[in-house]
């Protein structure tokens, strides 16, 4: 068997596919005394590939020095060497935590943002105290990055803390928009109160802090809070509507008792039938799909049947599948009979 200074002279040779033979055969050596030699010809390596099979190499070795040496790397001026660095962190898994709080702890803003890379997916049991320090970080951009990982990870248990950060006076625009995507995912009715203290009036919020709020009012909202959503639909630019019906059906779905018809379908009237562009029309009718049911909803998805504007005669079609009207198969068929518009005709008689 090769010895690792036969492997070490091979690495540091002029042959790119002996280089990258070299790292792996040191990676399998699994041998804490490999790092060295590996993370030397790292600092001088030109080839992309042999670069992989070093850090794949360090991947394989086990113990502190292959994530001591790579913990090192986080301070790397090539943004390349950093991020495989982050990756040979992640696969090293619980063993790496001590040294990320480490580093958390006496690293510089930009180690400790990428502490906080290497944990994206983690569980978040044994690192809740770097998520303490991140959420108290003098630089912005830490903080942020610790609060986008909670919200991933569902950590429930930093909630009251985001609510805090959201509701900080001056907190940076990011960070909030941050907290508020976190708190869609994990909040509760507490956190939607915070939520509205800091953000009272929807329509005259930016589409930066509106479309993050929206998903959180749909996730967290109850059936008190569709009305002032449903008025959106009408008042808003057509590139938020998605955000706004999403937040419609989400509210519905969690309270399906509450039909919402009276609201709903007055502001999708005004949509369908303003010239508002197609696409938005299209969108604003087919949410009405889950209350096809209804008499009133019904009459008015067969009237858009007659619309001059095809997606909108879609829309309908779509929607009215979803009831099991018996006479809704010879109103379709009635509809075919005049239909001049192959992709509507096909939806009719699908």
């Amino acid at each position: 068997m090769s010895s690792l200074k036969e492997h070490a002279e091979k690495l540091n040779g002029a042959d790119q596919a002996e280089r990258i033979y070299a790292a792996e055969d040191i990676g399998y050596l699994n041998s804490p005394d490999g790092v060295p030699v590996l993370l030397e010809r790292l600092g001088k390596e030109a080839s992309r590939e042999v670069c992989d099979a070093i850090f794949q190499a360090l991947i394989k070795i086990e113990g502190d020095a292959s994530i001591e040496g790579s913990i090192g790397l986080l301070e790397s001026d090539h943004p390349q060497i950093r991020n495989r660095a982050v990756d040979v962190l992640r696969h090293k898994g619980a063993a790496a935590v001590p040294f990320l709080k480490t580093a958390m702890r006496d690293g510089d803003k930009d180690v400790r943002k990428l502490v906080l890379d290497v944990l994206i997916g983690f569980q978040i049991g044994g690192v809740e105290q770097i998520y303490k320090a991140a959420l108290s970080d003098p630089d912005t951009n830490v903080v942020i990055t610790a609060v986008e990982n909670l919200g991933k990870t569902r950590a429930t248990q930093f909630r009251r803390q985001l609510e805090e950060l959201l509701q900080a006076p001056g907190s940076h625009p990011m960070l909030a928009g941050a907290c508020l995507e976190a708190l869609a995912g994990i909040g509760d009715d507490t956190s939607l109160l915070a939520i509205r203290r800091r953000f009272p009036e929807l329509a005259a919020l930016p589409d930066f802090f509106l479309t993050p709020l929206l998903k959180a009012i749909g996730g967290l909202g109850t059936a008190d809070d569709f009305p002032e959503v449903a008025g959106l639909l009408a008042t808003l630019p057509l590139r938020l509507r998605p955000a706004i019906l999403s937040a419609l059906i989400a509210i519905h779905r969690r309270y399906p008792a509450t039909d919402h018809g009276d609201v709903l379908l007055p502001a999708v009237r005004a949509v369908a039938e303003n010239g508002d562009p197609a696409a938005g029309r299209y969108e604003a009718v087919r949410a009405l799909g889950y209350l096809s049911s209804r008499d009133d909803v019904y009459s008015f998805l067969v009237s858009c049947l007659n619309s001059p504007e095809r997606l909108v005669r879609l829309a309908a079609i779509e929607s009215l599948r979803v009831t099991k009207r018996p006479e809704l198969k010879g109103v379709l068929t009635s509809c075919a009979q005049r239909e001049a518009d192959a992709e509507v005709l096909q939806a009719l008689s699908a």
